[in-house]
């Protein structure tokens, strides 16, 4: 296994494991401490059964089932699949270009989500991804005394945007979550390390009124998505590309939508909920 720095202040590759024939537990143990070390992890030249990668799936802990039906497999619904057909309605096209982290409109939010590459554009697709952790560090200490202990609330779509952003707004699917509390500062469940999680649901701060709390929210996002903490990865074909919830928010970027040769693209997404069975939780988090 040789692991070498992504481009970017955060992330790393790793090289010389083949899933396909090797998911001992020491190699699993090995690939989940150097996401929670490190964020992010890219496995490139992996190649995979849809039933191996549910198995993979499996280890970072409870794969959910998403709710939408037709982006769903039909055989192993911990996937979800991501692609950019012309057939696609323009309703749902780049629906994930805002910075957010996975679930946090949801009572427990995602805690690792992971994409496996089938197809890849030639150009374009990347990821964008922003470290909470490294962000919540450089704030200044009055106001990591102002911010701790505080709550957000969150809701689908609720997020104040950011210039560039487009937060899709589907009014069914924000009543059917409805509204939920998170900290404004969380801290992980393994390692004990703080991060922000304004993510692209929190809209309000309990306690603070609503132009304040909002105020609030958009400045912390601002923060967080500063060049300094964000890093770039594209998802080639035979890459899996995992991420901490946790320590993250991320973006799409945009894509073409085409059916051509060296323009498709095609992901499977599983997103986990909990810890990893093979981790201990963070004394400091109980």
């Amino acid at each position: 296994m040789q692991v070498s720095p992504l481009p970017g202040p955060f992330g790393v590759a790793v090289t010389g494991i083949d899933l396909a024939t090797d998911m001992s537990e020491a190699t699993i143990r090995a690939l989940i401490g150097l996401l929670h070390e490190h964020q992010i992890i890219a496995l490139p030249g992996q190649r995979l059964s849809n039933a191996d990668y549910v198995k993979f799936g499996h280890f970072w802990g409870q794969p959910l089932t998403y709710p939408f039906q037709p982006d769903r497999h039909a055989d192993f619904p911990e996937l979800i699949r991501i692609g950019n057909p012309t057939s696609t309605p323009m309703r749902y096209r780049d629906g994930a270009i805002h910075w957010h982290s996975d679930g946090t409109y949801e009572e427990v939010p995602a805690s690792v989500t992971m994409l496996y590459a089938v197809e890849a554009p030639k150009v374009g697709s990347e990821t964008l991804f922003a470290s909470t952790v490294m962000a919540y560090d450089a704030l200044p200490e009055a106001t990591k005394r102002r911010i701790d202990g505080m709550t957000a609330l969150h809701c689908l779509s609720g997020a104040p945007e950011l210039p560039g952003e487009k937060i899709s707004f589907f009014p069914e699917a924000t009543a059917r979550h409805g509204i939920h509390k998170h900290p404004l500062v969380a801290r992980h469940p393994v390692t004990g390390r703080k991060a922000l999680l304004p993510s692209g649901t929190a809209f309000g701060v309990k306690g603070l009124d609503g132009e304040e709390g909002r105020a609030l929210i958009a400045e912390l996002r601002a923060h967080i998505t500063q060049p300094q903490f964000v890093t770039r990865y594209k998802v080639d074909a035979g890459a899996i590309l995992l991420w901490d919830n946790y320590q993250t928010m991320h973006t799409a970027t945009p894509v073409e939508y085409s059916d051509d040769d060296g323009k498709r693209r095609l992901l499977y997404r599983i997103s986990t909920r909990g810890i990893p069975a093979l981790c201990q939780p963070a004394r400091s988090a109980n």
